[in-house]
């Protein structure tokens, strides 16, 4: 815009110059056009300014990880004159760039009289999370690119991406018999005794259904079986780790939380209760889900958890909720980095000699040699690593 001004100027001067040399009236006329060019155009962005709007489609959005989506900007123009150019400042993702968040972008375009322009902003997000695609700023310029108006703004897109579903197989446990495993542990105490009638819920066993009063009363009907004390887990999820690339932070904070979300819904489908304790964004928190509906729940929490690392060391998240681990709970322990720290609280925490407990690890991030040979040789802890980038894992 300042190469329109100085030439703008330039031009003026000259004409002004060319009044004084050739006494002619057609002149003065021509610089008087010139003067109220720039007030007219002036004028017209003015109206123009105040006859945009703009919109951004969907509102809100959810979307898989790597799913490629797409959100719509629309301006309209409800004025005679076209505008050119209107520039678009917000954070909006380059895909060139493989970027894997939103950052501060600029956006040109234009729209005709009376009418109006999309733009499709494409994005695909690797990583699960709540994001939000801002536009805070429009600037309009006048048609001799003299002068320019800004609107501050705040539209705002919601935009969900849901975490991978994973599920846990029974294909690579590493005991002899399946009864020695913490699954199955879980599983072998469940309690079978009738308490109630209900309808049926989505994640219901099969088992559970009441064939007979079913078919007198055309909708499913379950049994609703009593819940044993014995028939629960405690998942221990590390938030905490810090690998110092933000790349590997998020892939790592994304695969603790799904594997958790997979060994939680595996749980519940066999018809237990599972504590899941974590480092939230404000401090320590526990969740019990004693029936499949809590899943969703869960699920939703999980979603939109700050994809920062938490602050608190995970040792220490075990040492606040141990005290609360009966004998009849079995235990998960979800973290990529197995570390010297983690396994000493165990100890002190007399964690590490009991059974029923396992650590769930990934092959991205190799533990030592010396500590996995400590693991095997000096506690009855199990120790099992998984590939991140798989739908299904073995326990």
């Amino acid at each position: 815009m300042r190469e329109f001004r100085v030439f703008y100027s330039v031009l003026v001067i000259i004409m002004m110059i060319m009044c004084f040399v050739y006494q002619s009236r057609l002149m003065p006329l021509l610089l008087l056009i010139l003067v109220l060019c720039p007030v007219l155009s002036l004028i017209v962005m003015l109206v123009n300014f105040a006859a945009i709007r703009l919109k951004v489609a969907p509102g809100e959005l959810v979307a898989e990880k790597s799913e490629e989506c797409i959100l719509e900007i629309r301006l309209q123009n409800h004025f005679l004159f076209p505008v050119s150019p209107i520039r678009i400042i917000g954070d909006f993702q380059s895909l060139h760039d493989n970027e894997i968040g939103f950052s501060k972008k600029i956006l040109m375009t234009d729209i005709q009289p009376l009418g109006s322009a999309e733009m499709q902003i494409p994005f695909k997000l690797p990583f699960r999370g709540e994001y939000n695609v801002r536009i805070y700023e429009i600037c309009v310029y006048d048609l001799l690119k003299l002068f320019r108006l800004r609107r501050k703004l705040d539209v705002c897109a919601r935009i969900i991406i849901l975490p991978r579903e994973k599920a846990p197989s029974d294909g690579g446990r590493e005991t002899e018999t399946d009864i020695e495993s913490p699954a199955s542990i879980i599983t072998a105490h469940r309690s079978n005794m009738f308490n109630s009638l209900r309808e049926y819920h989505e994640g219901d066993s099969v088992r559970n259904i009441h064939w007979k009063l079913s078919a007198k009363q055309d909708e499913i009907i379950v049994k609703q079986m009593e819940q044993s004390v014995n028939n629960s887990a405690v998942i221990f999820c590390d938030f905490s780790g810090n690998f110092g690339d933000n790349f590997m932070n998020k892939r790592m904070l994304d695969a603790v939380l799904e594997t958790s979300l997979a060994v939680t819904k595996k749980i519940l489908l066999d018809g237990n209760s599972v504590i899941n304790c974590w480092q939230g964004a404000y401090g320590s928190e526990k969740y019990e889900a004693a029936e499949f509906s809590h899943y969703s729940y869960l699920h939703g929490v999980f979603t939109v958890l700050p994809q920062e690392p938490s602050k608190k060391r995970f040792d220490e998240l075990i040492s606040l909720f141990s005290p609360e681990i009966k004998e009849h709970h079995n235990i998960y322990i979800i973290t990529p980095d197995l570390n010297e720290t983690l396994l000493k609280k165990l100890e002190e925490t007399g964690l590490s000699m009991r059974s029923g407990i396992m650590i769930i690890t990934f092959d991205a991030v190799k533990a030592g040699e010396d500590m996995v040979n400590f693991i095997s040789e000096k506690t009855k802890i199990k120790l099992i690593e998984i590939n991140d980038c798989e739908s299904v894992f073995s326990l």
